[in-house]
């Protein structure tokens, strides 16, 4: 009679445990997954035009306004430097940006070409630190 039980319990612990050890892909619902949800920064190749350039633009503007916070404790001629090198920056960034949104989708490839020509493009490349810390 022991032995019964240990075997219907053994049975019903098979039963309720097997669906948990089942393939993710399996059942009648899909696996939901970050990529799939597009959950993960918004930043999904290829990109419709407007979007891209609307990202580009709210860059731009945080970047200027950066600047011109930089620009305002500097002397006028190095200011006057500074702007001339930003706006020079931006030209190019809006060439690559324009060859980019032409056909009217953005491919990964046409954002990295824009991402390219910033002078920021790199992980640690912020006020022109390498590495990303100030050395003793």
């Amino acid at each position: 009679m022991r032995n019964a039980i240990v075997a219907t319990v053994l049975a019903l612990a098979t039963l309720v445990a097997a669906p948990a050890f089942a393939a993710p892909g399996e059942g009648n619902a899909p696996a939901k997954t970050q990529r799939a949800e597009g959950e993960k920064g918004g930043k999904h190749f290829p990109m419709p035009a407007a979007e891209f350039k609307a990202k580009v633009d709210k860059r731009q503007a945080k970047a200027r306004q950066h600047m011109e916070e930089r620009a305002s404790q500097l002397p006028a001629n190095e200011a006057k430097e500074l702007r001339a090198k930003f706006e020079e920056t931006i030209k190019k960034v809006n060439v690559e940006v324009a060859k980019a949104v032409a056909d009217g989708t953005v491919t990964k490839e046409e954002a990295k070409a824009v991402r390219a020509v910033s002078p920021h493009h790199g992980k640690h490349a912020r006020h022109g630190k390498k590495g990303g810390g100030a050395k003793k």
